[in-house]
């Protein structure tokens, strides 16, 4: 199916690789067409005569005829295309995913900075609190500060 591109003879040509599934589609849009230009015809639309019912089913099957082929050209090649613009998309996605990941992980690494020095901060305070309350009794502080302590 990844039939090179160079395999078109026109616009209106359909890659090598992509024949069976176009042919498939254009046969299935076709045959039920055909049928109910047939159907409609013959059985709900009255006409004066058996000529002008020929001659509107021949006009029908020409339409559906150029309609299949142009319909199952533009879905074959969009669901050609549709593999590339998901392949694209799934890039994008992943991409995305990435940079938010990063930017969650150090949105992380910053909390946890900020978590780190409130609680250093605290230990010191404590100490602090400590060593003026022992030094306000008179009483000996022999405490060592936090970072020091092992």
């Amino acid at each position: 199916m990844n039939a090179p591109e160079s395999d078109r003879q026109s616009i209106w040509s359909v890659a090598t690789g992509w024949l069976p599934a176009y042919f498939a589609l254009f046969d299935v849009l076709g045959l039920l067409g055909m049928a109910f230009v047939i159907i409609r015809n013959v059985l709900w639309i009255p006409h004066p005569s058996v000529h002008d019912m020929i001659w509107a089913i021949i006009v029908g099957i020409v339409i559906v005829g150029a309609a299949s082929a142009t319909i199952s050209i533009l879905i074959v090649e969009a669901g050609k295309n549709a593999m590339i613009v998901g392949t694209y998309l799934e890039e994008m996605i992943k991409k995305r995913r990435a940079r938010q990941m990063a930017e969650a992980v150090e949105r992380g690494r910053a909390e946890g900075r900020t978590e780190g020095v409130a609680q250093n901060d605290a230990k010191w305070r404590a100490w602090n609190d400590r060593r003026l309350s022992a030094e306000a009794k008179g009483e000996p502080f022999d405490e060592p500060p936090p970072g020091l302590d092992g």
